[in-house]
């Protein structure tokens, strides 16, 4: 047998382990690494991956942060690729598509301090510009949070109409839009504020309210209503 057919038997061996280990336990009887590393299996069969398990630990610098960061940055780590990048990232969504679902029609959202805590929560470690929102019945229940786009926040990436579309689908009593900056800054620009009244007269037309706007940072948020700054 030659040296590589060993080492890949070895392998081999060693993940049929930790599958077992996951079966048995769930994850609570595998380590960070690990964990990461079964996961890894099945994007890159036949390889040991342990060490790639490692690197992305340690170039991220926790389990979380690896499933938070971009497709683009995973794969350009070595070892990685596109098939590993678009695995975690699937992973990492397919968690949180199920936690949105798990709390839909369970989840209210009456006041600032409720909306800020929930989209701090859900967009921590995004680290390009995204636009969400937020649909809510006369409760103040939400119905869902939807991604609308990504990039700049503006009429040419975000269409009123998008917009419009994504509430009425909802059947929306009220909707909150929520978009992240990652200059640093959480004072909104001329063009979020221009953007904002354009839009809340869009959805005024389908009887729909814009009721806030929410400008995300890493870990805090501020509010264009309770900022005085939701003009018409």
């Amino acid at each position: 047998m030659e040296p590589e057919e060993k080492l890949e038997i070895s392998h081999s061996g060693h993940r049929a382990r930790m599958l077992e280990s996951f079966l048995a336990a769930g994850l609570d009887g595998l380590s960070d690494v690990e964990a990461l590393e079964l996961l890894l299996g099945y994007a890159i069969p036949r390889r040991d991956v342990n060490p790639l398990a490692h690197r992305l630990l340690d170039e991220f610098g926790s389990l979380h942060r690896v499933f938070e960061v971009p497709a683009e940055k995973l794969s350009q780590v070595p070892g990685a690729g596109p098939r590993t990048a678009a695995l975690i990232r699937l992973t990492a969504e397919l968690w949180g598509r199920c936690e949105r679902s798990r709390l839909s029609g369970q989840l209210f959202l009456r006041s600032t301090a409720d909306l800020g805590r929930y989209l701090t929560a859900r967009t921590g470690g995004v680290t390009e510009e995204r636009a969400w929102l937020l649909s809510l019945d006369a409760r103040c229940r939400l119905i869902e949070c939807r991604e609308l786009c990504r990039g700049a926040l503006n009429s040419a990436n975000l269409p009123f109409r998008r917009v419009v579309e994504a509430a009425l689908l909802a059947n929306a009593t009220t909707v909150v839009l929520a978009h992240n900056h990652t200059s640093g800054t959480l004072l909104p620009s001329l063009e979020d504020l221009e953007y904002t009244r354009q839009v809340s007269r869009a959805l005024e037309l389908v009887d729909v309210a814009l009721s806030d706007h929410l400008i995300l940072g890493e870990r805090n948020y501020i509010s264009m209503k309770a900022s005085g700054m939701m003009v018409r």
